[in-house]
């Protein structure tokens, strides 16, 4: 009993630290005013399937540590994965993530590459000759730790960002922490993470560098005893309650004089756009299909006339022998989404 007071004591504490120490960051905008928003998406193929929030997911897929690190354990000593995503304008997203455990601290090490690709670029004058051509990237450099007592998991894990575009660079670093909570008898997981908490320096050729995308999230994962479903919720941005950009050009109503009026957004329409869900349906215990909504998506990127699947995902998990395969589709507008595949592999001699 003492044991797991002193890990709940231990988890209120960062909590609490980390909340206060991020006040600074809390009045930074969003939607579209940050920099390094690759930070953002999701790192393999299951969290796209599920939605790109979650931090409370289950699994042995160390890059599941970008998401939170507090998810490091020894489910997922010596794996190696690979995530692909071929994403809009024919840029590429690469996440390579490894861990190892260290059985006598209890803890669980972790290191990922993200790696976001522009390609080639054509480069012009001002008066739009072609001078040649450059290329762009976004880049991090990712060490985590898991440390699991009890039913409790603190994770931290520290970034080292970069940029390059043609000669310009810019670099920053930031600090992710969480805690999960396992339940012991049944197969539920809760938690909370602080991501990219941190400062960005050397802003390209000058100016005043962009607020790094910081997030405040809180989730929780859990099955049904009788039912082959596991479901995920995730409450995200919960620094800012009002998520709404409310575009005067499109949302509008004319009062009594005939003027023009920004619609009046309803508490609860600003509540759900905090809001992800997800839901594996659990086939065998070798294959899953996964489907996951993102209400802020499908209301930011949906067609006025017709939102189609927007703010939809879907995918599946197979298991053979060694290998965890998972394939993820995010849908934005109807037509127009991602794919993301990702591979980890055991490296245990076992």
């Amino acid at each position: 009993m003492m044991p797991l007071c002193r890990n709940i004591k231990a988890t209120v504490f960062v909590a609490s630290l980390l909340l206060l120490s991020g006040t600074w960051l809390l009045a930074q905008p969003t939607g579209g005013r940050t920099g390094l928003t690759f930070l953002q998406l999701p790192t393999q193929g299951r969290s796209a399937a599920l939605g790109s929030y979650h931090l409370t997911l289950p699994g042995a897929d160390p890059l599941l540590f970008v998401q939170n690190p507090a998810l490091l354990d020894s489910s997922s000593h010596q794996r190696l994965s690979l995530s692909l995503m071929p994403y809009l304008a024919d840029t590429r997203f690469l996440n390579l993530g490894y861990a190892h455990s260290l059985p006598k601290t209890a803890g669980t090490w972790a290191v990922g590459l993200q790696y976001f690709n522009y390609g080639t670029l054509v480069q012009t004058d001002p008066l739009g000759n072609t001078t040649g051509e450059f290329r762009a990237a976004d880049y991090a450099l990712t060490v985590g730790y898991g440390h699991t007592r009890g039913n409790i998991t603190l994770g931290g894990a520290a970034k080292w960002i970069g940029s390059g575009l043609e000669s310009y660079q810019l670099w920053g670093l930031a600090l992710d922490w969480g805690a999960v909570f396992r339940h012991p008898r049944h197969d539920l997981t809760a938690g909370f993470v602080v991501k990219n908490l941190g400062f960005v320096r050397q802003n390209y050729g000058g100016g005043d560098p962009p607020p790094l995308p910081f997030d405040v999230r809180a989730g929780l994962t859990f099955k049904p005893t009788y039912m082959p479903l596991r479901f995920s919720v995730t409450a995200h941005h919960l620094y800012r309650f009002d998520m709404v950009y409310n575009d005067p050009a499109l949302f509008y109503s004319f009062d009594d004089n005939g003027n023009r009026v920004a619609r009046k957004v309803a508490v609860p329409e600003k509540l759900v756009r905090h809001l992800a869900a997800g839901a594996e349906i659990l086939f065998h215990p070798r294959f899953r299909l996964m489907v996951g909504y993102d209400h802020l998506r499908r209301q930011e990127l949906r067609r006025l006339e017709a939102g189609g699947l927007a703010g939809f995902s879907f995918g599946a998990w197979l298991h053979i022998n060694r290998f965890d395969i998972s394939y993820g589709r995010a849908q934005y507008i109807p037509g127009l989404g991602s794919h993301t595949l990702s591979l980890t592999m055991n490296l245990k001699n076992d």
